[in-house]
């Protein structure tokens, strides 16, 4: 198999993943579900529904290794 071929594969796969899960997620505008997550040291966590109307969130996704 060629490397087209096996990348036409993959993008078709993404695609019925994709389509799948984008149903499930928010609509813009609707509000952020809830969720808790630990600090970085792991110390302590703190919940989304805990913030708001306190202070501006901002979550950023990322990779660091």
């Amino acid at each position: 198999m060629n490397f087209f071929s096996a990348s036409m594969r993959y993008i078709k796969k993404e695609r019925v993943w994709q389509k799948k899960y984008d149903r499930l997620a928010p609509d813009t505008g609707d509000p952020a579900p809830d969720f808790e997550l630990s600090d970085s040291e792991g110390k302590s966590s703190v919940r989304l529904s805990d913030l708001i109307g306190k202070k501006p969130v901002a979550l950023i996704f990322g990779s660091f290794t």
